[in-house]
């Protein structure tokens, strides 16, 4: 079962000065998620936003927030998250051993909880938390890294994740390097929530949200 198509705007890759402006444009074009990228410097290098960023997000804007949290350790970071407002948080199987347990608290506050796959972890690792997540995030670049290229060897992996959901009720959504042509693949192979950052905040937003809408239409 493949859900409906959704846009997830990556909030780390915006124009910080003109933020207001590009979540009202994001908002006029009814995109259907918010993608927030929470970063340590530890499970990778950058250091990006956190739970007061989330709370000030969450002010700005009616989009659901799709929290992303790309930290070691997630479980000392979860009731933070979860107070600031998260509608959807996913955790990294690399990042922690207590998957189930973070899991099951997101899920016990209301929100959302997915699972986060580095390009070069197996799916086999997720086959036994299918009951316990709405989301699985395949990574189709290294995390927390700027100027990659689109991982090709990713879409076999979204092929065999879809193959490995299909009887569940859980979105696939990819990130990294998705544009207006990367997103066909990853369409094709049967993920359905698509973050887009670098490519659509660079130019005309509305030009480039409509560009990636017409490739998951054609």
């Amino acid at each position: 079962m493949v859900n409906k198509f959704k846009l997830s705007p990556s909030v780390f890759a915006a124009d910080l000065g003109m933020l207001k402006q590009q979540l009202t444009e994001l908002e006029k074009n009814e995109v259907e998620l918010l993608h927030v990228d929470v970063m340590d410097g530890h499970f990778v290098e950058r250091i990006a936003f956190g739970a007061d960023h989330i709370k000030a997000l969450k002010k700005l804007t009616h989009l659901p927030l799709d929290v992303h949290l790309m930290v070691q350790k997630p479980e000392v970071h979860l009731d933070s998250i979860i107070a600031a407002g998260a509608d959807i948080i996913t955790i990294h199987q690399e990042a922690t051993n207590r998957h189930i347990s973070c899991l099951q608290k997101i899920r016990k506050a209301g929100i959302k909880a997915g699972i986060v796959l580095n390009p070069g972890t197996s799916e086999e690792n997720i086959k036994y938390l299918l009951n316990d997540i709405d989301m699985v995030l395949l990574m189709t670049v290294n995390p927390g890294e700027g100027g990659q290229h689109f991982l090709m060897s990713v879409v076999d992996k979204i092929k065999r994740v879809r193959a490995l959901v299909n009887n569940y009720n859980i979105d696939i959504e990819v990130d990294g390097s998705i544009d207006d042509k990367t997103i066909k693949h990853c369409r094709d192979a049967g993920a359905n929530i698509f973050v887009s950052g670098g490519y659509l905040f660079n130019g005309n937003i509305t030009d480039n949200i409509t560009k990636l809408r017409a490739s998951l239409a054609a």
